[in-house]
């Protein structure tokens, strides 16, 4: 009878603990790896080891397993609202998106210290079905993810601003200053902080016409 209720309080914290990474997982919104940021990964590595030590610790109920992963992951929802509203908190958490080749010539001080390889930058490029010589725009994304774009291509896009601030680095990929932001913005009637996103794209027609513009989207009415 003591190895029933033993193992029968085993399972009963298994599930408990089962129950308590999904809801978390469900409510996160974040049901595959690639949405996942550094710290939701760490958070679910952590979760599985307080899951574990506590398991067959007989000292620690199935309540307090609950509290410490709820603890847990109240601390992991507020990095990600951090990382959510400010751009330095994202940076922070889950890095930034690194360009690797622009306008067909690839950045090598970027490829060095990503340490980065000749046959990992390859390997990249062939998942895409592109290779070196065909590669106009590589941009390597915070998910680990890489958007390639070939010279035949004529397809360009970019994030200059991200929840109503500027994005300096998206400003320098495409040849753009803040007061050229600023001047294209004001045309519009509309302030970088009331943005939700604002993107510059470039791209051809049927007749192989080049075409560019900003894209917003505000956080209310549309522009």
């Amino acid at each position: 009878m003591e190895i029933l209720y033993h193992y029968g309080y085993i399972v009963l914290k298994l599930a408990v603990g089962l129950v308590a990474f999904l809801f978390i997982l469900r409510t996160t919104g974040r049901g595959s790896l690639s949405q996942m940021t550094p710290v939701d990964l760490v958070s679910n590595f952590v979760m599985g080891g307080i899951i574990g030590g506590v398991i067959y610790n007989q000292n620690i109920s199935s309540i307090q397993l609950l509290l410490v992963l709820l603890i847990w992951q109240a601390l992991i929802t507020s990095f990600n609202f951090l990382a959510r509203y400010s751009v330095f908190f994202r940076h922070l958490i889950a890095g930034r998106n690194v360009t690797l080749v622009l306008d067909g010539v690839f950045q090598m001080d970027k490829i060095k210290n990503l340490r980065l390889n000749v046959n990992d930058l390859i390997a990249m490029l062939r998942l895409k079905g592109c290779h070196l010589h065909e590669a106009a725009f590589v941009r390597l994304e915070t998910n680990g993810d890489c958007t390639v774009i070939k010279k035949e291509e004529g397809k360009k896009s970019t994030i200059v601003v991200e929840n109503g601030e500027v994005i300096d680095d998206g400003l320098k990929e495409i040849g753009k200053t803040k007061k050229w932001l600023q001047a294209e913005l004001k045309k519009k009637h509309i302030k970088v902080e009331n943005l939700f996103a604002a993107e510059w794209y470039e791209n051809t027609d049927q007749n192989n016409k080049l075409y560019r513009g900003l894209f917003l989207v505000p956080f209310s009415k549309k522009v």
